[in-house]
């Protein structure tokens, strides 16, 4: 069978999932303009839930990555950390090529003086670096290769929740749009699909090196 035909149907559930989540995403994309989905998104606002979703932000952060790859390896999972640093390099680098192509503004700077006023002091930022989202870019990154090397199929479904609430959190702290949202967990998942049977297994001197078959239940060939 097709490598990547084998990979999508082994992880049909998390595949499934996204192709929802990127419908339904689209379409309220496609019937409201940028500031009509971003104002209704932050509908409600609490010091509570300001202060979860400024610490929930942080999982779409670089040296999450980083740091889930550097243990993985120590537990000598060499595949799936080698896929997760290279998902995480490949997807970063494309997401700041297409901020530097675009241009665009983040919602502090699109939006009309007094339009909204729920920018969090210290916490929001400005700029001309909105499309796509970074954080969302690593995030989807992440959360796709762990479903592609994770056994339990359900157990997918998680990491793509986790996924999705980092990319709200970058609307609600007032950082991003919907649609740079959207490109970037469509960024995400391409390339960390791409790295996943791109790189199949791990040779040292001809030799393969590791065994991640304990959470990798498809070997691409």
């Amino acid at each position: 069978m097709n490598p990547l035909l084998r990979t999508l149907q082994a992880s049909r559930q998390y595949i499934i999932a996204f192709t929802v989540y990127l419908l339904i995403a689209f379409i309220y994309c496609s019937l409201n303009s940028k500031a009509v989905c971003f104002l209704t998104l932050n509908g409600r606002h609490t010091a509570s839930m300001e202060s979860f979703f400024a610490w929930y932000t942080n999982l779409g952060e670089g040296y999450v990555a980083i740091l889930l790859a550097i243990v993985v390896l120590l537990r000598r999972y060499y595949l799936l950390g080698v896929h997760l640093l290279a998902a995480f390099l490949i997807s970063g680098m494309a997401a700041q090529i297409m901020k530097g192509l675009t241009h665009m503004p983040r919602p502090k700077v699109f939006l009309q003086a007094g339009q909204y006023s729920q920018f969090i002091e210290g916490v929001t930022r400005g700029g001309w670096s909105s499309f796509p989202s970074g954080h969302t870019v690593t995030a989807f990154a992440v959360a796709t290769i762990l479903a592609l090397h994770t056994r339990n199929k359900w157990i997918t479904l998680i990491y793509l929740l986790m996924a999705v609430g980092v990319g709200y959190s970058r609307i609600y702290l007032g950082h991003h749009f919907l649609e740079d949202v959207l490109a970037g967990s469509i960024v995400g998942v391409f390339f960390a699909g791409w790295v996943y049977v791109s790189i199949p297994e791990l040779k040292f001197f001809g030799r393969r090196i590791g065994s991640d078959q304990a959470m990798t239940p498809v070997t691409v060939q």
